[in-house]
């Protein structure tokens, strides 16, 4: 697949396994990406749930949020070996949501 023109940004509480997979259904030319994962849920929750996609759903990206480099590292290498075709980190999220709880680089 040549690079997608479409991309569907990452919405947390919106892009889950069940919307990636429909919007996979509407067009197989677009760049998917998860809701941000927190490093902390990777890491201390149900890391295989989190990381759970359907092989329709390539190309997908595994957004990280987090502020620890060596927790986004070690996730990073979750996600790689999960299969993402991209891992994603969240550098600046306007979201108050995730920069109140020092989730993205902008806090």
């Amino acid at each position: 697949m040549k690079f997608p023109r479409l991309c569907v940004a990452p919405m947390m509480g919106w892009t889950d396994r069940h919307c990636r997979y429909f919007h996979r259904l509407l067009t197989r030319y677009t760049w998917l990406y998860t809701e941000m994962v927190t490093t902390s849920t990777l890491l201390y929750g149900d890391a295989a749930r989190h990381l759970a996609f359907d092989q329709s759903e390539h190309p997908v990206a595994l957004q990280l949020g987090g502020s620890k480099l060596n927790e986004l590292a070690d996730c990073a290498k979750r996600g790689e070996a999960a299969g993402y075709d991209e891992i994603n980190l969240n550098c600046g999220c306007p979201s108050a949501r995730a920069c109140s709880a020092a989730r993205s680089a902008q806090r």
